[in-house]
């Protein structure tokens, strides 16, 4: 069985040290341009201080793609030119 690969994009709410607490599925696209304009609209309901974010994501199904962003990564390491 061949697995399509779909975009969706999740809301994203933030704990006070940037861990991600809880991700909710708005919508599933094929098509990465219709996942785009969906997230732009919702990006621009929600209010500039609220600790939310929208996210676009690439993965196999929806349980793989709230995996991978519920996971706590690491900050980049800045080298000393991008001081």
């Amino acid at each position: 069985m061949l697995n399509i690969m779909s975009y969706f994009v999740f809301h994203l709410e933030k704990g006070t040290n940037g861990v991600v607490r809880d991700a909710d599925l708005l919508d599933q696209f094929k098509e990465y341009k219709q996942a785009k304009q969906y997230a732009r609209d919702k990006r621009a309901e929600l209010d500039v201080k609220d600790a939310a974010e929208v996210k676009i994501i690439f993965e196999e199904n929806e349980e793989l793609a709230k995996q991978k962003l519920m996971q706590n990564r690491d900050a980049p390491i800045l080298r000393e030119w991008e001081k």
